[in-house]
């Protein structure tokens, strides 16, 4: 008579234990992979500190140093007087190179040919590569350093974090969403560069749409969009290996356009998007006023060296880019030195809410940080 109830008590035990089990083993996974993630972000953030230090001394030698350094080859490259047809009469492309093929002003076609022959792990000809930067440099010269655009038209735009060099990420972006145009604009929010093995293929292709479609393709810049940290991290070896004859003037090129990058991004007036945070000092009518290819040594200004800049004007320009590309936010109130990664801050949700209320703004977006979950 006892047997079914007995049965049935068994059951529910079993499925009580399977069920404890179950959870007790996904508090542990989930315990595993935030100690992971702890560790990942401990390592790199000492790895950056180490970086900013050795950028002091770095930077002392090229400021003091810079005949030593310079080459007349690289030189050449970033004179602004040059013409496309420069490139065309100094780099000769050989009948054996069976690479996209670009003419200027570019066309969806031309992206379409870049997308095709990157996914096949074809090299860009550096004659183009020059080209392009050479184009982008002269559009990116003619933005504000804070972007103001509106989604009257196309009703949503679509903001992507750091790429860091992996182009399936941007492949995968483009399949999923769309590539972009005048219905799909893009907002790609700086660490474009670095880590990743395919840096310059993301480079590339951001760049030509780019010039495809200067209003609807929006680029700020990230921390990484420097060429300092670009010999730490990667990018300025995957540059030499990919192209040995014109790396060093890619390379060249590459650090005046980044000076060029703008610095933030405002969305109908209502949403600012930069790669890093704020700190209670942010300005961001001084911002939009510096002129931003001046202070395109702004990574390796620790503390050391702004401190001893003789003019307060620049030192502030220094703290100002340094907290836009490098803070962190937190969950505690104010705003404080960020030790953890060397520069920039952390700040509060009282900070962020204040600088909201000044600009009259509804909401910050920004990158700089891996998030498990997303977005945060």
């Amino acid at each position: 008579m006892c047997t079914p109830l007995l049965s049935v008590l068994t059951v529910i035990r079993s499925a009580v234990l399977i069920q404890n089990w179950y959870r007790f083993r996904m508090a542990r996974i989930e315990m595993r992979r935030r100690y992971s993630l702890s560790i990942f972000q401990s390592i790199e953030y000492a790895d950056e500190q180490d970086q900013l230090q050795l950028s002091n001394f770095f930077t002392f030698m090229l400021d003091h140093f810079s005949e030593i350094f310079a080459s007349p080859n690289v030189s050449q490259v970033v004179e602004e007087g040059l013409s496309l047809t420069e490139f065309e009469k100094k780099i000769d492309v050989p009948d054996s190179y069976y690479g996209p093929r670009l003419s200027f002003p570019l066309t969806i076609n031309d992206a379409n040919a870049l997308l095709h022959a990157f996914k096949s792990e074809q090299l860009l000809h550096a004659r183009y590569v020059l080209q392009l930067l050479y184009e982008t440099r002269r559009v990116l010269k003619e933005m504000p350093n804070i972007t103001r655009i509106s989604t009257s038209y196309s009703k949503e735009i679509t903001v992507c974090g750091d790429l860091h060099g992996n182009l399936d990420d941007l492949l995968l972006i483009f399949y999923k969403n769309g590539l972009p145009s005048e219905q799909n604009p893009y907002i790609f929010n700086g660490d474009f560069v670095d880590r990743g093995k395919n840096s310059m293929e993301i480079l590339i292709i951001l760049f030509a749409f780019l010039l495809i479609y200067p209003n609807n393709l929006h680029l700020n810049r990230g921390n990484h969009e420097d060429y300092i940290m670009n010999l730490r991290y990667g990018f300025t070896k995957e540059v030499s290996r990919k192209y040995k004859d014109h790396g060093d003037q890619i390379l060249c090129l590459l650090q005046d356009v980044f000076s060029w990058l703008p610095l933030a991004t405002i969305i109908n007036n209502k949403i600012l998007i930069l790669h890093g945070g704020i700190s209670d000092t942010t300005d961001l009518d001084f911002l939009n006023a510096l002129e931003r290819n001046k202070v395109k040594d702004h990574i390796h200004m620790g503390e050391s060296v702004a401190n001893e800049t003789s003019a307060g004007h620049n030192l502030g320009q220094y703290h100002l880019i340094l907290d836009i590309l490098w803070s962190d936010p937190r969950s505690q109130r104010g705003c404080t030195p960020n030790k953890s990664r060397g520069g920039g801050c952390y700040f509060g949700p009282d900070v962020t809410a204040k600088l909201l209320k000044k600009y009259n703004l509804k909401m910050l977006i920004r990158s700089h940080e891996f998030k498990p979950e997303g977005l945060s």
